[in-house]
């Protein structure tokens, strides 16, 4: 199984991309996101450690989480991010992995699989599975005019948010392959998504199969044959 680790910029289309590979070219996508908001949900445990830190941000009638509250608070302090992410980086990686794993063991060998993360290279630990990496971006102001558009920010909350992300120039840096999306043309978006899976059919799967034996080599058989039972 192919691994490829998808991500980029605030505003630069990755749901986009997303939407098209897994519609238009039937490549299967965890996404991070989707992860988050399963272990964010009233009860769990990650939800009680939020309600302790922040319980402003808990509605009272559903007790859910008020995203928009706590998504203002941490990228306005950057203390309050390191804290969130002590929280959910654990679980959100355990989480992963363990579709990682289920994937892998259903999953043909040459199979593209799109892990969409937008703090992949943030956080680190789950660029020691991926094949390589793919990084959408696209001009700062296209950003700030997406982010009025889609959100109603204004410039100055649109570059702050910009801002508390890690620099569109390092992710570049440290991509396999960059989809640069500055234009709103879905004609040429398709274009460019169907060249990159080109790309990513061509990336070997030795470093997953690796990894998988590893992470299968540090845990007993009980617990080995309990994963892939579950992923049955």
């Amino acid at each position: 199984m192919i691994l490829i680790g998808l991500t980029g910029g605030i505003a630069c289309g990755k749901s986009t991309v997303c939407r098209l590979l897994a519609e238009e070219h039937g490549i299967t996508v965890i996404d991070a996101d989707l992860v988050v908001r399963e272990l964010q949900l009233p009860g769990t445990s990650c939800m009680r450690r939020i309600e302790q830190q922040w319980p402003q941000c808990i509605r009272a009638e559903t007790g859910e989480l008020d995203r928009l509250a706590l998504g203002k608070i941490i990228f306005e302090d950057p203390e309050a991010r390191k804290v969130l992410g002590r929280i959910m980086n654990g679980p959100i990686c355990y989480a992963i992995v363990k579709k990682i794993l289920c994937l892998w063991w259903r999953t043909a060998s040459d199979a593209v699989v799109i892990l969409d993360a937008p703090t992949l290279f943030e956080t680190g630990a789950l660029t020691r599975f991926i094949s390589n990496s793919l990084v959408v971006a696209c001009a700062a102001e296209r950003q700030v005019a997406r982010l009025h558009t889609r959100n109603g920010f204004s410039e100055a909350d649109a570059r702050h948010r910009i801002a508390a992300q890690m620099p569109l120039a390092r992710k570049r840096q440290l991509a396999g392959y960059v989809l640069e999306n500055d234009t709103d043309d879905m004609t040429v978006l398709r274009r460019q998504v169907a060249e990159s899976v080109v790309w990513m059919r061509s990336q070997s799967a030795r470093r997953l199969t690796w990894m998988v034996s590893a992470v299968c080599a540090a845990v007993t058989g009980t617990a080995v044959a309990a994963v892939l039972l579950l992923c049955k």
